[in-house]
């Protein structure tokens, strides 16, 4: 923790010079006299030291550990409403970072579980370095796009390899408004992976509204529409005048063509 003594003419003196120094705002610490010499001309010493809050707390542990490590590399924590944010820069960044980030993630929860101590609110803790999340939040997402993209198209379920909750985080919020996919964690930590599934009524609706029939559909249509009693009538009747006819003119020779005895 920041910690100076200042000795001036005046007790506003020494304070304003010992904010100079620390770089803090009066707000931020913590005031004390320690001594007042002098009969003519006082001297007034003062101690000021920075208040113990979440994000000094986090500040000061990861630079421990930075020191302890001894690395090119500096912590330096923003607190907001939602969230302490830690940046780290440096030439030694990425021993940080590590292989997808599990030294990063091993950091962060180290640097959590020092933070809630003096975390009433219990505010969130995100570290960060060289833009490290924002690009694997980019290249996630993109993955994730993809296989669901093949998933859909063969209609078989893929599991993709063991992640991280922060990584997990990203495919399910990547694939959440999905028509076609769905995301679901199976497994224990650290082996819990992502399977993602086709979704069947998705799927159907989609290939109705591109036309597609079903086979009773395909029945209906090969079938031969039946004639109705009308074009029934029409066609049997020209039949009987024929039979009528051929009778008329067999009578007509029986009786040798006497028209009086045959009507």
């Amino acid at each position: 923790m920041k910690s100076i003594e200042i000795t001036a003419n005046s007790y506003e003196e020494a304070v304003a010079q010992a904010l100079e120094e620390l770089g803090l705002e009066e707000n931020q610490v913590e005031i004390e006299k320690t001594k007042e010499s002098g009969l003519i001309r006082k001297k007034i010493t003062v101690r000021v030291t920075q208040k113990v809050t979440g994000a000094t707390t986090v500040e000061e542990f990861i630079n421990g550990i930075i020191k302890r490590m001894d690395i090119q590399c500096t912590a330096e924590v923003e607190e907001k409403e939602d969230a302490f944010y830690v940046n780290l820069s440096g030439e030694d960044t990425g021993v940080l970072i590590g292989y997808r980030g599990d030294v990063l993630d091993c950091l962060q929860y180290l640097s959590l579980l020092v933070v809630n101590k003096n975390n009433p609110d219990n505010k969130r803790l995100v570290i960060d370095g060289e833009n490290y999340r924002e690009k694997r939040i980019a290249t996630l997402s993109k993955l994730a796009k993809k296989i669901a993209f093949r998933v859909a198209k063969s209609r078989k379920s893929e599991s993709l390899e063991p992640m991280n909750p922060f990584e997990r985080r990203i495919i399910h919020s990547a694939l959440h408004d999905d028509r076609f996919v769905t995301t679901e964690s199976h497994g224990e930590e650290p082996n819990r992976y992502i399977v993602i599934s086709p979704k069947k009524s998705s799927y159907d609706r989609d290939r109705n509204d591109r036309g597609g029939r079903r086979d009773g559909d395909r029945r209906k249509d090969n079938r031969q529409p039946r004639p109705s009693n009308q074009q029934t009538s029409q066609t049997e009747k020209p039949q009987e005048n024929r039979n009528f006819n051929k009778t008329g003119v067999t009578r007509m020779k029986t009786y040798g063509g006497d028209m009086k005895k045959f009507f």
